[in-house]
């Protein structure tokens, strides 16, 4: 049984690494896999070994992981989302914690069965390394990240507001000019975390924010889409795309920009 669990420990852990070797980040905004990779081989090669503290870490940090599942999910049950297809995505996101849910409690129930010694030993030096390790590189991390962004990353609605003007005023300052590398990291923070069921206002600042960006990046087929989605989440909006010069609209896009003012 150490086997078989230490086996796939290994195999999670080594799939973070083989990522990053193929060119993957060492230390990504969204997911610190280094950290996560390190420490799966650290746990697995102390379950293989049958280590007490690589049992007694996996069985915590199990445990830990039904608590942030069960957390997230109190987010999703409240979720209102701007239409009928937001609330259906909604409720495939609590399925799927649901079945993550499902999975973790499976697993705690496997690593149970998991035989260990009875008291500490070298190879505990080992697992216990790879935790302090894993947790170096997560504070890294964490130190790393742009604290500007962070507090929209982690749900900040406000946070995102923020941001999205910074990101509009930038673009009136200098609308021909490239974003820079922070304006290109906020707008995708704000793809990714900007929009978690606000009303229609709010959200198309978040969507036209992230199109300016796009914009002056040159991305016209993102922009489009991140414009067309302001305005049709906000029409408001719809009168300051059409006026967006360097914006290659089409006879049919300009025509609904204009149609639904």
């Amino acid at each position: 049984m150490h086997g078989v669990v230490g086996t796939i420990f290994f195999l999670l852990g080594g799939a973070c690494v083989a990522y990053l070797w193929a060119g993957g980040s060492a230390l990504e905004r969204e997911s610190p896999l280094l950290a996560l990779g390190v420490l799966l081989i650290a746990l697995a090669a102390g379950l293989a070994g049958r280590a007490r503290a690589a049992a007694l870490l996996v069985r915590a940090g199990l445990g830990a992981g039904v608590v942030a599942l069960g957390w997230t999910a109190t987010r999703y049950v409240a979720f209102r989302g701007l239409g009928a297809t937001d609330d259906v995505l909604g409720r495939v996101y609590l399925l799927g914690i649901a079945l993550a849910v499902t999975a973790v409690v499976t697993f705690f129930m496997l690593v149970r069965h998991v035989p260990h010694g009875p008291v500490f030993r070298g190879i505990d030096l080992l697992s216990l390394a790879g935790v302090a390790v894993a947790l170096t590189l997560g504070v890294v991390w964490l130190v790393g990240d742009d604290a500007r962004l962070r507090p929209c990353r982690l749900g900040d609605d406000t946070a995102c507001d923020v941001v999205a003007t910074r990101l509009l005023e930038a673009a009136e300052r200098a609308p021909g000019t490239p974003p820079t590398a922070w304006e290109d990291e906020a707008a995708r923070v704000l793809d990714l975390h900007g929009c978690r069921g606000l009303e229609p206002g709010p959200c198309a600042v978040h969507r036209y924010a992230s199109g300016s960006v796009a914009l002056r990046a040159g991305r016209f087929d993102a922009a489009r889409d991140a414009f067309l989605s302001a305005c049709d989440e906000d029409r408001s909006w719809c009168a300051r795309a059409a006026q967006e010069q360097s914006m290659p609209w089409t006879p049919d896009d300009r025509a609904r920009l204009e149609g639904a003012r």
